[in-house]
């Protein structure tokens, strides 16, 4: 009777250590369906970014919305590269075209230069990266860690694109 005990609960300590482990597992990088929209919200959004940005590299003549363009890129692609690799060990795909909204504003954008050029574009940078900063606190909150530090670690640097765009904006004739 005791050894039947003894191995009754052997068993059950190795299913609850089986159940731990599983968090190593497949299902630890799992990503739910607000995980998924917060992938795709950022994707997306920084996708839209970067390109509103290489078009300011050649639309524009001022020298602050040049060098802010030039930090936007080399952010947001960093930022991609993360995200990038969290998809990657996640195993889920984000998406890879821009929004109707973001190809709006893009069309809208290309036909412009120099002065009319730089107010709109900061102006979509300063909407962009206020919708940003809303979904990015969101995302602090995931489910999965490694949104969670994603979202944690580009926050500040959005918020700080936010207060650039702003300022640039402001100070425009």
């Amino acid at each position: 009777m005791m050894k039947r005990s003894l191995i009754v609960l052997t068993l059950f300590a190795l299913l609850a250590l089986q159940a731990c482990s599983d968090r190593k597992g497949k299902n630890y990088n799992k990503v739910n369906d607000d995980g998924m929209a917060f992938v795709n919200e950022a994707a997306e959004s920084g996708a839209a970014e970067i390109s509103f940005s290489e078009l300011a590299l050649k639309n524009s003549k001022n020298n602050d919305v040049t060098d802010f363009a030039k930090a936007i890129i080399a952010d947001h692609k960093q930022a991609a590269k993360e995200l990038d690799d969290i998809a990657a060990k996640g195993k889920f795909k984000k998406v890879d075209s821009l929004s109707s909204e973001h190809k709006m504003h893009l069309a809208s954008l290309t036909g412009k230069t120099g002065n009319a050029f730089d107010k709109e574009y900061l102006q979509i940078m300063v909407h962009d990266h206020e919708q940003s900063i809303k979904f990015f606190k969101d995302g602090s909150n995931n489910a999965n860690p490694k949104l969670q530090a994603f979202a944690a670690k580009n926050l500040p640097r959005l918020q700080m694109h936010l207060k650039e765009a702003n300022t640039i904006c402001t100070g425009l004739k």
